[in-house]
């Protein structure tokens, strides 16, 4: 048994043997252990197992063969080898062998495998081989015991070279994953691959892809980072694949951003709305404010991350909240809330301008705030105490205006509700019109007097100058400039007047005035009332003419003869016409007489006084027929006068209003006497005043 002493002897048959001589095999070589016949191995080892002895006599030398010794001991020299190869891929096959040197020989092997993570051995197979298939990493350091009936030996770890691609790959950042935006960091790849990575790809996330941003094992962020600049992850590679770390996230820090109200309301005049303030930030928003936009100042209305506003109208429209952290603070923008609301500030807008001069044209525009805008559009006229619609579009357009189209209004809607407009009063431009003139203290007067006229007239602008004229024969004769004429010590003379009144658009006359003077009597004096009849279509203008002359006397269906004597008695005719054709009456006489009785002249409804009064009273009836069918006799308006004048002897006679009445008249009636009747009583007539000489 190794490590035991064994005691060797040596014999010959050699004759006078002289000496003994051991030697102990090493290598190649003998090498000379001891001498004497015998020879003790003390401590014997498998190495001390080949001897030989050399017997030396007189005559001759003798060596004896080897002797090997057999010794026992527990296995030596315990190994593992590796099929095919200690260098395997991962996930293919290996078997290992353990082999040792014993005597007897190796009887039972035990293969243990070492557990990095448990830090043991554990036994996972018992045969002089053992085979591990789908190899992992992890698969890597074993070793083998081999044992005989002497003891056992234990080989060295045989640590397989597992060739795999990168795994575990990881990201690592320095100084810190926690970092403040706008500084810089560093990020470092690393992973477990054999052979070791040769080859790093860093990807940044935008969005749904990754985008390649660096090729070496460490990557910078330098400068400002982006809020969006937080998640990188990086690839690994050598020569059997590649792998993907997880996605890095940075924890990026920094004040509030995207800050925003919500919601985008579209809200009712008068109810209730809620907004709510939201925005990105590291660490999250700790605090808000938020503000009501007034003119061109924010208020500061709410401290909390939602503000309600309660009864809301159009002005609580604008509204912004900040948002803040310990980094700092943002704005959002303007919320601008969409009310709805019926129309309001209803107005009337007028082109080219509502100061329009009479018979243009003007537009009226209406306009109106609303939300949704106004849809629809009302036009009202304003007549008398009642509105009248007259249009329906967003314009109204007034043609030809007159003075009376001076009051509009509108009406706009939407489809929450209505209003109306003020009435657009337009103030319609327009030379004088209704030119009257008023007498004070009363248009009847006593010669000598005085009064005042003054002229009135509707005119836009005002009436800026006037000018008053007095008739006086057939002339008008400018007597006075201002609104009002007073006529001092009037005379009976001074009996018509008109006014002109002027603004810068034109100027128009009164129709005249007539004073009415009262006067004591003075001269004796008569008038007598012509009165022309004619039946005709169209209406009949008539003309009075004296006897023997061509120049008329006077126009209109009556004349008066106010002043005569006995140097202009005459016979008078009339001419009715119509344009289709004259016709000339009968001429009728008007004679003088000297006496006359004053109660008799006032008997006779003709008037007049003491010391020579003349009466006399014609009617003749002209009875025309231009068609054949009967019908009643028409009164014929009074006729205007020709030439726009009147003639000379209206100094004497005057035309009478076809209205007048008198006895006279009524007893003159054409429709119940003759032309001889007529005669008869003017005769009667003349006898119940004067006595007339001639008829």
């Amino acid at each position: 048994m190794e490590g035991d002493s064994v005691n060797l002897n040596c014999s010959s048959n050699i004759s006078y043997v002289n000496s003994y001589t051991w030697f102990k095999r090493s290598g190649t070589q003998d090498i000379e252990v001891g001498f004497g016949q015998n020879y003790t191995i003390m401590n014997i080892n498998i190495t001390d197992n080949k001897y030989k002895c050399r017997v030396s006599g007189w005559y001759e030398t003798a060596f004896s063969e080897y002797k090997t010794i057999d010794v026992f001991y527990s296995p030596k020299n315990v190994q593992v080898s590796v099929s095919p190869s200690a260098r395997v891929m991962e996930g293919s096959s290996v078997t290992l062998t353990c082999s040792g040197d014993a005597n007897p020989p190796v009887h039972s092997y035990t293969w243990i495998k070492r557990s990095g993570t448990q830090d043991k051995d554990i036994e996972v197979g018992y045969g002089k081989s053992y085979t591990i298939t789908n190899i992992a990493i992890t698969d890597n350091n074993y070793k083998c015991r081999a044992s005989n009936q002497h003891g056992s030996a234990f080989s060295e770890y045989q640590t397989l070279d597992i060739l795999y691609r990168p795994k575990n790959v990881q990201v690592s950042v320095r100084p810190s994953a926690r970092v403040m935006e706008g500084s810089s960091v560093t990020l470092t790849c690393s992973g477990d691959a054999n052979p070791p990575v040769h080859s790093y790809t860093w990807f940044k996330r935008s969005g749904t892809q990754d985008i390649e941003v660096g090729y070496e094992k460490s990557y910078t962020i330098s400068y400002t980072i982006a809020i969006t600049d937080n998640n990188y992850k990086c690839r690994a590679s050598n020569q059997h694949g590649s792998a993907f770390s997880e996605y890095q996230t940075l924890n990026i820090l920094y004040s509030p951003k995207n800050v925003s109200v919500s919601p985008s309301a579209r809200v009712m005049e008068g109810s209730s709305v809620t907004l709510t303030c939201s925005g990105d930030a590291n660490p999250p928003v700790h605090s808000y404010t938020w503000f009501k936009r007034s003119g061109s100042q924010d208020i500061e209305v709410g401290y909390e991350k939602s503000y309600t506003i309660t009864n809301i109208n159009i002005t609580d429209n604008n509204y912004k909240c900040r948002a803040s952290n310990q980094h700092g603070s943002a704005f959002s923008e303007y919320q601008t809330l969409d009310i709805l609301y019926r129309p309001k500030n209803v107005q009337v807008s007028v082109r080219p301008s509502a100061r329009v001069m009479e018979g243009s044209s003007v537009t009226l525009t209406c306009s109106g705030d609303a939300n949704p805008p106004v849809h629809s559009y009302t036009w009202f006229k304003r007549s008398g105490t009642q509105d009248i619609e007259v249009g329906y579009e967003n314009s109204y357009t007034i043609k030809n205006i007159a003075i009376t189209d001076n009051n509009y209004k509108c009406r706009a809607s939407n489809q929450h509700g209505s209003a109306f407009s003020e009435y657009q009063t337009l103030n319609i431009l327009y030379s004088p019109k209704n030119v009257q003139v008023s007498v004070s203290p009363s248009a009847r007067v006593m010669e000598g007097s005085s009064v005042t006229l003054t002229c009135s007239g509707d005119a836009n602008p005002p009436v800026h100058s006037y000018t008053w004229f007095k008739r006086s024969g057939t002339q008008d004769i400018e007597v006075g400039y201002a609104n009002s004429y007073t006529i001092k010590n009037i005379a009976i003379t001074d009996n018509n007047y008109k006014c002109r009144a002027s603004n810068k658009h034109g100027s128009a006359f009164s129709e005249y005035q007539t004073l009415n003077i009262l006067y004591s009597p003075t001269e004796a004096s008569t008038s007598v009332i012509l009165t022309c009849r004619a039946d005709g279509n169209p209406p009949v203008e008539y003309i009075w003419y004296r006897e023997g002359e061509i120049t008329p006397v006077a126009y209109g269906q009556t004349y008066r003869i106010t002043s005569f004597s006995k140097d202009n008695i005459a016979q008078f005719y009339c001419t009715a016409g119509n344009g289709i054709g004259p016709r000339n009456a009968v001429s009728v006489p008007v004679t003088f007489t000297e006496e006359c009785h004053k109660a008799q002249v006032a008997a006779a409804g003709i008037g007049g006084y003491c010391g020579g009064l003349i009466t006399a009273a014609l009617f003749y009836v002209l009875w025309m027929r231009w068609k054949k069918q009967n019908g009643n006799d028409s009164e014929v308006r009074k006729s205007r006068r020709k030439f726009g004048k009147n003639t000379a002897i209206e100094e004497d006679y005057e035309n009478v209003d076809p209205e007048f009445k008198d006895d006279t008249y009524n007893t003159l009636n054409p429709r119940t006497g003759s032309t001889n009747d007529v005669y008869e009583t003017l005769a009667t007539t003349g006898s119940a005043t004067c006595a007339m000489t001639e008829v």
